[in-house]
């Protein structure tokens, strides 16, 4: 960013100015430059204040949280789920003392791989020491394991960490809604984008007070983010409790309302799929748009994301997208062959990510193969290259394209794929799903590789976008693309624009409070 040129400026100044006096003046003018003018600067204070307010259900008052002892680090956690993040939220809460935990799952196999991933991850953080080792043993020995959702009767906490389909869930917290005995006790889920209404609808009606979305990010026990996701019967105190948890376990909560996605995937649904769309347009043999293409625009070394949109779906997996499609009607089916049955005319929709996964099994890192191929001897297996099946399938999807072997530069790729996820924030403050724009910013750095000098995506769009703008080009895009929803211009982002404010000066001057 600026500051390592301002670095630079300064040690050049102790060398080239004739005294040291001259020197320090220098030095202090570039200081206070950026203190006063530069937009990175004044992003990173933004971030500073934003986390802090963003730990709170921003409710009025402080509610009686409903297990103060949790607040304490102490109490019976559940976890369900050996996976993945069943496997990262367990560790999450056991490093930092909680304890008894029991971890379930109903696969035998997938239990022992899942308790022995936790205690050789544990041991590994002692060693390097970020767990002080005169507490690894009693840590090691509070993990319990079962297969039967019975043995997590007497726990104050719950994390529901399993496959996410509504089935599934609505039928484990019906049980849990027996098993429970404390009735007080905090029944959670960690789905990702399932209505939690619909899952709380599983429990008794005095139950659903105590019950919230707790959405971790992947890996959990090293993302900071949760999104705890309030129903629409949980009580305030639940919500309080949750980030107090939250806090204990070193992570940052934001209090978000329910929807399909929440904030994060929610937004993240145009900034994939128009991804995507755009190499099934664009692409084409060597002179098309490429996946790397994309991921350079995006990556680090030009916008400044972590990782590009394709290097982050390998990660993830490609499939978790591939399920989400079909969860929601919207893949062919492999069978019939008829189209998906949510899958509206003319929606502007591609099959290229649905036969990667489905036909060619390319479902990311974790099998080689993704968008990118990976080999276990280059980068850890951790490095894209590139993939002739993979340009094979493009060229097949861009084939009748009538932009197809045509590059985009990469401030084009960068407006085409990020407007929309901007565009989408702003609907979602319409709708009070988030309470103001700077937990979108900090759901952003934190859950999804956003770069800090950036401010977050609502930041970035007052600050170094421009709402007339950004306003203007999603006019145009919406014109070329009808049949792309996410296009369609906010009302709050029209409603700002007329009035010359910028989103964050909107809510701080109370006009949001005076919309609800």
């Amino acid at each position: 960013g600026k500051s390592a040129g301002a670095t630079v400026e300064a040690i050049k100044a102790s060398f080239e100015l004739p005294s040291f006096e001259e020197g320090m003046e220098c030095e202090k003018n570039i200081f206070n430059d950026l203190l006063y003018h530069s937009l990175q600067g004044r992003a990173y204070r933004h971030i500073f204040f934003a986390e802090r307010a963003s730990s709170s259900p921003r409710s009025k008052g402080r509610s009686t949280p409903v297990n103060p002892q949790l607040e304490k680090g102490k109490g019976a956690v559940g976890v369900i789920g050996a996976g993945t993040m069943g496997r990262g939220i367990a560790i999450s809460f056991l490093r930092v003392g909680f304890g008894p935990l029991t971890l379930v799952d109903v696969n035998p196999k997938g239990l022992e791989a899942g308790v022995a991933h936790i205690q050789s991850t544990l041991k590994g953080e002692a060693k390097k020491g970020r767990l002080n080792p005169s507490k690894l043993g009693g840590i090691l020995a509070s993990i319990e394991s079962s297969t039967n959702l019975s043995s997590l009767a007497d726990c104050d906490i719950i994390i529901e960490a399993a496959f996410e389909s509504l089935k599934v869930k609505r039928d484990i917290f019906t049980k849990l809604n027996k098993i429970v005995k404390k009735s007080d006790a905090l029944l959670l889920s960690n789905t990702s984008t399932l209505d939690v209404d619909a899952i709380a609808s599983s429990l008794s009606p005095e139950r659903r007070a105590y019950c919230a979305g707790m959405h971790f990010f992947s890996p959990a026990h090293i993302m900071k983010l949760v999104e705890v996701v309030r129903g629409s019967n949980t009580s305030t105190g639940t919500l309080e409790s949750i980030c107090a948890v939250t806090k204990r376990i070193k992570k940052v909560p934001v209090v978000v309302g329910n929807c399909d996605g929440f904030v994060g995937n929610r937004m993240l649904h145009p900034y994939t799929s128009e991804s995507t769309l755009l190499l099934s347009e664009y692409g084409g043999g060597v002179a098309g748009l490429g996946v790397a293409d994309v991921d350079a625009a995006l990556g680090q070394k030009y916008f400044g994301m972590a990782v590009g949109p394709f290097v982050m779906s390998d990660i993830a997996g490609n499939d978790i997208g591939y399920n989400i499609r079909r969860e929601k009607g919207l893949v062919r089916d492999s069978k019939t062959g008829q189209m998906g049955p949510n899958r509206a005319t003319g929606m502007r929709y591609t099959e290229l990510a649905d036969e990667m996964v489905e036909k060619l099994g390319r479902v990311g890192q974790k099998v080689q193969k993704g968008w990118y191929n990976y080999d276990p001897k280059v980068g850890k297996g951790r490095k894209g290259l590139p993939s002739s099946e993979m340009q094979e399938l493009i060229n097949k999807y861009s084939l009748n394209s009538p932009q197809k072997g045509h590059k985009l530069g990469k401030e084009e790729i960068v407006q085409r794929v990020l407007f929309p996820l901007v565009n989408e924030g702003f609907k979602i403050l319409e709708e009070g799903i988030a309470c103001d724009p700077s937990d979108i910013d900090i759901i952003y750095l934190y859950g999804y590789g956003w770069p800090a000098y950036r401010g977050g995506p609502m930041y970035w769009a007052d600050n170094y976008v421009g709402l007339t703008t950004l306003l203007d080009e999603l006019d145009k895009l919406y014109q070329m693309y009808p049949g792309s929803e996410y296009f369609r211009p906010s009302e709050l982002l029209r409603k700002c624009v007329r009035m010359e404010l910028g989103v964050q000066e909107y809510y701080k001057q109370g006009f949001a409070q005076s919309d609800s």
